[in-house]
């Protein structure tokens, strides 16, 4: 038999009441954070999944505020484009009333020709909008400099044709061709802006060359960029090969040999073409399409080259020029065709822009409906039951309360009861 002393019934009952207690202790404290978990021991496969879930979370909070980003700077870009959008149709009306001959000789060369370099004026500031980020909406990455604060930079020169004054006569394009590009989902990106060489472009370009290379061969491996898309030149290249790497890059260039053995580059979209020799490279260089003395974009096509095609800038002073002359015939088929043509380029970029802003919708309650599903998994691995743990603390507690009734049964004799 074994025998049993008041020690070991003391050990047994504090042994007992010190188990109840950090059981009790543990269910309080999942009472208390509503976790299941306190620390990573007491459920390692459940940590591992809630510290994944909760990554997971933050990372798609990071994907909503770009969403939300992305559709801010979007509707900057499509406001902006209305507004051209309402100048070209004011255009294209005056257009038509100088085709039909309304105007009278005052109206033609003062009246008229004033509102148009008005227009050019606001077309101008429009293209150097600024967003909330005080960044140039149409300047690609380039955000402004001390010298050169806006992307697009008018040329005036004092016209004495119509009274005019000091009148725009040109506007250059100081900007890039690069795009602002926000992540809004995994792998999955937005474009949340347009260059300015494409948005404001009326005509497809082309670039004639006048060089002769038929006998050019590339003496190095070199690369070039045409609208930011880099096409490797092996040595040895000769003008064919390079015309056919660039017909087979998915640009929206295509690339022809002249009859002088010249390379021709036409845009089949409206836009500025974008040339640049990487690094060291000299192939469009010695192409004779890229200034030795002005190597780098934008404004750096070699002085021999013919360039075909226009902004929508220089659309609109040719027409007010062949306005102030009364030019009925240009004004009624060329211009006309013209302002057409870059009114068909300021919609369908619009329409890009609302595809984007669908996109942008549609990303965001996908991006919303993913939240919501790890938010579930989270609870259902770290919460916990309250009804059920407040039935096991309940238990616990009746079964710490009946222990301690037991135990003053226990321990209640002393001495004295042994000595009666």
């Amino acid at each position: 038999m074994q025998r049993v002393t008041n020690q070991m019934l003391n050990n047994t009952l504090n042994y007992n009441l010190n188990k109840h207690q950090v059981a009790m202790d543990k269910s309080q404290d999942r009472l208390g954070t509503g976790k299941n978990v306190r620390v990573p021991r007491d459920n390692p496969i459940s940590t591992t999944n809630q510290m994944i879930y909760r990554s997971r979370i933050t990372e798609i909070e990071q994907y909503l505020s770009n969403i939300d980003e992305s559709k801010s700077r979007l509707s900057e870009v499509d406001i902006t484009l209305q507004s051209a959008l309402r100048i070209f149709h004011r255009i294209r009306v005056l257009a038509v009333q100088g085709a039909h001959g309304i105007y009278t000789s005052f109206e033609r060369k003062e009246a008229v020709a004033t509102e148009i370099n008005q227009m050019l004026e606001e077309m101008v500031s429009i293209a150097n909008t600024r967003g909330a980020t005080g960044r140039s909406i149409f300047g690609g990455h380039q955000t402004g400099s001390q010298e050169i604060p806006d992307p697009f930079v008018p040329i005036y020169q004092t016209l004495t044709a119509g009274n005019q004054g000091d009148a725009m006569t040109g506007v250059e394009y100081r900007g890039n061709a690069g795009n602002i590009m926000r992540e809004v989902a995994n792998g999955e990106f937005i474009d949340v802006g347009i260059p300015g060489n494409r948005v404001f472009w009326a005509t497809n370009q082309i670039l004639t060359s006048n060089l002769d290379s038929g006998q050019y061969a590339s003496e190095t491996n070199q690369v070039i960029r045409i609208d930011g898309t880099e096409i490797n030149i092996s040595a040895g290249d000769n003008l064919d090969i390079i015309i056919d790497k660039i017909n087979y890059a998915g640009l929206s260039v295509k690339a022809s040999k002249g009859g002088r053995n010249n390379m021709i580059l036409e845009t089949t979209s409206p836009h500025q073409i974008w040339l640049e020799d990487a690094g060291s490279g000299r192939v469009l260089k010695d192409l004779g399409l890229v200034n030795t003395d002005f190597p780098n974009p934008p404004n750096n096509i070699a002085p021999t080259v013919i360039v075909g095609g226009m902004s929508v800038f220089e659309m609109m002073i040719q027409l007010r020029d062949d306005l102030v002359r009364g030019d009925q015939e240009l004004i009624g088929g060329r211009d006309l065709g013209l302002i057409d043509m870059g009114l068909e380029n300021i919609l369908k970029n619009i329409a890009s822009i609302g595809a984007r802003q669908n996109r942008a919708e549609e990303l965001a309650k996908r991006t919303e409906f993913a939240k919501g599903n790890v938010l579930e998994l989270l609870s259902k691995t770290e919460g916990i039951d309250v009804a059920e743990e407040m039935m096991n603390f309940k238990w616990l507690e009746s079964v710490h309360q009946y222990a301690l009734a037991v135990g003053a049964k226990t321990i209640k004799p002393t001495l004295m009861d042994f000595l009666r």
